[in-house]
Formats: structure tokens, C-alpha cells, sequence
């Protein structure tokens, strides 16, 4: 099972693994993964598993300064492979 490691800002290090019903990741204290990082934010993007093949997908919710893989924009649905880098806000976090 795949997981995500947070990378930077070094206080919210940390890696956890990707739960079989996703990750909300977000500003908010009901998100599933809570980041208090002012530019992301309260419902940024979603980390989620998709079929029975398990594939794992992100989607930004909405967010105001976007979700990023690997330096592009997510404009939707997008896949997410082992070693990919995501970025909200100033927060960078790694597919493990």
C-alpha cells in the first residue's frame, strides 16, 4: 500500500499510509490530514484509490493556488505514481 511522506516545511514531517478510503488533505482540523500551512486551502485536494485495480489517483477540490505533481498543475483527475512529488502551498510532500 502506498504512502505519502511530507517533506517540507521540516515541523510537519512526517509519512503515513494512503487509507483504503483516501486522504483529504486540507486546512481544516476535519480533514484527514490537517496542514497548517496559510496557503492551502480548507478542502485542498483529495488522495484516493479508484477501482478494484487500486490505481491511485489526487484531485484538487477547489483550492484557491491549486495542487501540484511534479511542477504541473492538477486541472483534474490526475494519476499518481511511486516517486511522483506533490505541492500545496509551500507543502511538499513524495509518493512512497
Amino acid at each position: 500500500m502506498p504512502s505519502l511522506s511530507i517533506l517540507y516545511p521540516e515541523e510537519s514531517r512526517q509519512t503515513l499510509q494512503i487509507p483504503e478510503n483516501g486522504l483529504l488533505i486540507g486546512r481544516s482540523p476535519y480533514c484527514d490530514l490537517y496542514l497548517p500551512d496559510e496557503f492551502i486551502s480548507a478542502r485542498h485536494c483529495k488522495i484516493f484509490f479508484e477501482n478494484e485495480s487500486q490505481d491511485l489517483f489526487i484531485e484538487d477540490q477547489g483550492s484557491t493556488n491549486g495542487t501540484f505533481i511534479d511542477g504541473t498543475q492538477v486541472e483534474k483527475k490526475s494519476p499518481l505514481k511511486e516517486g511522483q512529488r506533490i505541492q500545496i502551498g509551500i507543502t511538499e510532500m513524495k509518493i512512497i
